[in-house]
């Protein structure tokens, strides 16, 4: 599964593992890495609700999506407070049974997020209430216009001084 954001490929999602009946799919290994693009904007939160999006509105036989997230990060609390807001997603669109857990690597913080989202009407329209949210963030600036670091402080300040003029 390749997701893009018009040109621009954000993800590729290889194996999308299907279930012997057809009625679950699970997603985990994102590749390139999403870090790979330069955001401040936590767009692997964006990419994980579209592809949910996506699946329930083009295969109406697929009744749950499981998801296992995982990323190493290399300072414990960053960690932690990543594993904490994949979680809150999840339960903001219905995933019951949210599971975070250390996973072991030789990567100290390296933990697991994983849940199930089951289709009903429910889920349904809190995913879609999340997925607008998260959809206006990037509205006004597409995936890759918002770069981290000094840089792209500094861009957006020169950004600012020239809209001004």
């Amino acid at each position: 599964m390749l997701v893009h954001d018009g040109e621009l490929l954000v993800c590729t999602l290889d194996p999308v593992p299907v279930s012997p009946t057809g009625s679950e799919i699970r997603v985990e290994h994102f590749t390139p890495p999403l870090s790979g693009l330069e955001e401040a904007r936590h767009l692997g939160r964006l990419v994980f609700l579209e592809i949910c999006a996506f699946v329930v509105e083009h295969f109406e036989q697929v009744q749950a999506v499981s998801f296992a997230f995982t990323r190493p990060v290399t300072m414990l609390a960053g960690a932690t407070q990543h594993s904490a807001d994949r979680a809150e997603i999840m339960h903001r669109i219905g995933i019951e049974n949210v599971q975070v857990a250390p996973k072991p690597s030789a990567v100290p913080g390296h933990f697991v997020v994983t849940g199930v989202w089951l289709y009903t009407e429910r889920n349904l329209a809190a995913l879609n209430e999340v997925l607008g949210e998260l959809r206006a963030l990037y509205r006004d600036r597409p995936i890759g216009s918002d770069p981290k670091g000094g840089a792209g402080v500094i861009r957006r300040l020169i950004a600012g001084w020239r809209a001004e003029s």
